[in-house]
């Protein structure tokens, strides 16, 4: 592998294990000291979705979400979930499969069956990367091949804190209900003004779901339509809504788009974890990174600058320009 890379591929992985905890953090996760800070809006399913790999390079943190969500799992949007699932090629595979079947056990998360599907693997392996199983293995995560010791639940989580402006969906989920009126309004909240396909898009949801609530929250009066050309625009006054950000002079967050983000870094952190393409040249390199890391679909997923131009460098160089971008991706995504 480039020396450029081996020297960050680490890191890469460390900021993005990093990264997942502060979000978890935010939304009541117990664990890190620095929860998320940034100005963007955090994405429970998406979250969800990358943390079933990632998080296996750290147990403690596998862990602590898998008991956020034995008391809190009534905040993720399984339907969105499945979605996001589909559309960004997530993990279908047996982790997702072994946490659904324990989550669903319980009578209040019966509906995480609809997750269970996949068959397990040919021959049992430890759940968490880099580390070998000794000791008692839970039942449940050996049914779908994975060694790990069971599972406990200790309740040390705790609800996400409704006054970090980057918690706005969950608070409008509990306004709303977990249904693509909170996405929406989300969206509208962040944004000057949308077309129904393009709102679609960005929250996840069907197109013809979006535009009946948009027409229905159009009836409050509190949403308005125009006509641009032949389309029609939806968008609010965010100034009638401030009272949702609490007292003080708070910023509306921004909207990022992280299931395209974390598409791009999921991408990354295969191609870096890769012995045969740590074993190529740079030149088959850079194509392979090229083709699979689409850094100019981050512009319309709300990150901004350079980061987000195709790469017309080659060989070496390329290499290196997309070290020097997932750099700067990952240092934007910290704030």
């Amino acid at each position: 592998m480039n020396n450029s890379l081996i020297s960050f591929s680490a890191d890469f992985r460390s900021r993005l294990v990093a990264l997942l905890w502060r979000q978890w953090t935010a939304l009541g996760v117990s664990g890190s000291d620095r929860p998320y800070g940034g100005d963007a809006l955090l994405d429970p399913e998406a979250l969800l979705l990358v943390s079933v790999n990632w998080a296996r390079t750290d147990p403690r943190l596998f862990d602590e979400i898998f008991d956020w969500l034995v008391d809190r799992g009534d905040w993720i949007n399984l339907q969105r979930f499945s979605r996001i699932q589909n559309e960004h090629k997530g993990p279908t595979d047996s982790v997702l499969a072994a946490m659904a079947e324990h989550l669903s056990q319980r009578s209040s998360h019966h509906k995480w069956k609809s997750l269970i599907s996949g068959s397990a693997t040919a021959e049992p392996a430890p759940l968490f990367w880099q580390e070998g199983h000794f000791g008692a293995t839970d039942p449940l995560f050996l049914k779908w091949g994975w060694q790990r010791p069971p599972v406990r639940h200790r309740g040390l989580g705790s609800e996400p804190r409704m006054d970090q402006p980057s918690n706005l969906i969950l608070k409008l989920r509990a306004l709303f209900g977990r249904q693509s009126r909170a996405e929406v309004m989300a969206w509208l909240l962040t944004h000057e003004s949308g077309h129904p396909a393009a709102i679609a898009r960005d929250v996840a949801y069907f197109p013809r779901s979006v535009q009946l609530t948009l027409n229905e929250l159009e009836r409050s009066g509190m949403v308005r339509s125009h006509r641009q050309g032949r389309e029609k625009h939806f968008s609010l006054d965010r100034r009638e809504w401030k009272f949702l950000l609490g007292a003080g002079d708070v910023d509306w967050p921004k909207w990022v788009a992280w299931p395209v983000v974390f598409r791009l870094l999921a991408q990354a952190w295969e191609l870096l974890s890769d012995q045969s393409f740590g074993k190529a040249s740079d030149q088959v390199q850079a194509i392979e990174l090229r083709s699979r890391l689409r850094f100019e679909s981050l512009h319309e997923a709300g990150v901004s600058g350079w980061i987000t131009r195709p790469i017309e460098t080659k060989g070496s160089e390329a290499v290196q320009e997309v070290r020097e971008r997932l750099d700067a991706l990952l240092s934007e995504l910290a704030h």
